[in-house]
């Protein structure tokens, strides 16, 4: 595995910073996490060729007992 330069740790700390202030709290990490969860199922099922619709796969994940 390649190692890192300088140049890439800053960007990626930068882009770490610009991330941590858009999101100063845990609810609103949650919230970012949940819709990058999201964007994950819906790409992965597109990949497969199976019918997607971004409503029902949110019905789904918010169903009570899970």
């Amino acid at each position: 595995m390649p190692t890192m330069n300088r140049r890439q740790i800053q960007q990626i700390e930068q882009r770490l910073n610009q991330w941590r202030a858009m999101h100063p709290d845990a609810a609103s990490r949650r919230a970012a996490w949940r819709a990058k969860v999201l964007e994950f199922a819906l790409n992965s099922t597109a990949l497969e060729n199976e019918p997607v619709d971004r409503n029902r796969v949110q019905a789904l994940r918010t169903r009570p007992g899970r």
